[in-house]
């Protein structure tokens, strides 16, 4: 071919001409970007139906709640630990269908070579997927305990003088959709992390949790441990426990056999989560590109 034939062809490319945000902006980039793909947005129709799903069905108990409160006149109390307790394994459900969908699909479309190429580090990468699966989760468990809280205002016969002694009501209601949203996006974003497939993740995330209810419960028939000490060895069970203790209710076994105090179960669930996120933060940093 001589140089006379030779084409060259304008593909449309252009020089990016605005301001470069640097590690700040690529962290609020891939924060956004999880925090979106977690609630399907921009995506199929497939994609929106646990985040739908999980999301309407936890909300109902609380909204039946408030109503047969309503319809009582106040003498059905509103009781927030049963409530958000029974929801537990629809926020499991949540934390292991979603996760995968960040962490699972990076890897399995290989894009984290592009991803580590610019400002963005492997820590950082580790942070903002996390922190975008912690909000996610937060939202999701707040949602039920919001409704319950301005139910029981607005079901009261002087809504004035119930918020006024509901002041230390909110306090609870932030502290346990923290913990539960903790304790949740921090083992399930580690356990996600392990593998390119989202059927294997998922499966680890439900067997994980479900797998210490079993350790729990052996512990307890065949080694003859106390119940209070077994059932800090399931999160599910303490994040129940810690609902009790926080929001002032408690059941016959508690009556029975005292559990540790509520400070004890906070800490146990801020350290799980720790130990979650520096091991999410120490598979990131190990895994092949």
């Amino acid at each position: 071919m001589s140089l006379t034939d030779s084409t060259i062809h304008d593909l449309g490319y252009r020089r990016y001409d605005g301001e470069r945000e640097g590690a700040r902006g690529a962290f609020r980039a891939l924060f956004w970007q999880g925090f979106r793909a977690l609630f399907g947005v921009g995506r199929p129709i497939k994609t929106k139906a646990v985040p739908v799903f999980v999301s309407v069905v936890t909300m109902l108990p609380a909204l039946a709640s408030v109503a047969a409160s309503g319809a009582t006149q106040g003498q059905l109390p509103i009781t927030y630990a049963n409530v958000i307790g029974a929801q537990a394994l629809l926020f499991l459900l949540f934390s292991a269908a979603q996760a995968p969908e960040m962490l699972c699909r990076d890897q399995h479309h290989r894009v984290l070579p592009l991803l580590f190429t610019r400002d963005v580090t492997r820590t950082h990468y580790a942070l903002a997927r996390l922190l975008a699966l912690f909000t996610a989760m937060f939202l999701v468990a707040l949602a039920p305990l919001l409704i319950l809280y301005i139910g029981e205002i607005g079901v009261s016969k002087d809504p004035g003088a119930t918020f006024a002694k509901m002041g230390n009501k909110l306090g609870p209601v932030l502290l346990f959709a923290t913990l539960l949203a903790w304790v949740m996006s921090t083992v399930s974003a580690f356990l996600s992390s392990l593998t390119a497939r989202r059927a294997y993740a998922t499966a680890a995330v439900i067997g994980g949790f479900l797998g210490t209810v079993v350790i729990s419960q052996g512990l307890q028939d065949l080694a003859g441990m106390s119940e209070a000490a077994t059932k800090m060895l399931d999160p599910i069970e303490t994040l129940r426990t810690t609902a009790m203790q926080l929001f002032g209710e408690s059941t016959r076994w508690m009556e029975l056999t005292p559990p540790p105090p509520v400070w004890v179960h906070v800490t146990e669930l801020a350290a799980l989560g720790l130990v979650a996120a520096a091991a999410l933060v120490w598979r990131v940093r190990r895994v092949s590109v």
